[in-house]
């Protein structure tokens, strides 16, 4: 199984990493959702026993796809953070930004990202729903798509797939018609479960798995 495919999504060539991220060579731009930043520190704040690294794994792994996808753009859709500020998290986050002076990163706000100050962050603070191209750009996705505004890229929903032979529950990009939800990136997340009835495209162990009903 590969660990990067070739899509076509509303007519563009796309490319989807199996460390949960697509790629719009048009556009040179990477897409990510669901980053949650600091979500383990705000938890084991709370006094919840969670491991420690989750940050700085995902960090880890956003680094080596700039670099293997040579983005000039790098794009979140939704819940960029958390929570609130952690000094800690901000640090590695713009250390980040400072490994990679050609790339320019915005966010689309989701529902955890509250507390987002773009300018301290480094990120240009992108509208709610964006349009470009033949996509419409969202964190959450919509309950009836409009195929006339555009095909809905967003996250918010976590979508999670099983597959035969192995075990757990592994990230997945969703592809409709009209509308397709990308993977969680962050590590640490649950998920909703996507059924074999529906084209979904799983990144399990660094490798990719289709399933095209």
């Amino acid at each position: 199984m590969p660990d990067v495919l070739e899509l076509v999504i509303a007519g563009e060539p796309m490319r989807l990493y199996a460390d949960r991220a697509l790629h719009w060579p048009a556009r040179r731009r990477l897409l990510i959702a669901d980053l949650h930043l600091g979500k383990g520190d705000i938890l084991r704040a709370a006094g919840i026993a969670v491991p420690s690294g989750g940050t700085a794994h995902d960090l880890a792994r956003l680094d080596a796809l700039l670099q293997r996808s040579e983005a000039r753009e790098l794009w979140i859709l939704g819940d960029f953070l958390h929570g609130r500020h952690q000094p800690q998290v901000d640090a590695a986050w713009r250390a980040l930004l400072a490994a990679h002076p050609g790339c320019v990163a915005a966010v689309v706000a989701g529902n955890h990202d509250r507390s987002l100050l773009a300018d301290a962050m480094g990120v240009v603070r992108l509208p709610d729903d964006v349009r470009d191209g033949p996509f419409r750009f969202r964190h959450h996705p919509l309950d009836v798509p409009e195929p006339a505004a555009g095909h809905v890229l967003c996250g918010h929903v976590h979508p999670v797939a099983r597959l035969p032979g192995l075990p757990g529950r592994h990230a997945a990009l969703a592809l409709d018609a009209h509308q397709s939800v990308l993977p969680a990136f962050s590590a640490f997340t649950g998920g909703q479960r996507l059924d074999d009835a529906r084209h979904w495209v799983a990144c399990a162990g660094g490798v990719l798995a289709v399933n095209a009903p």
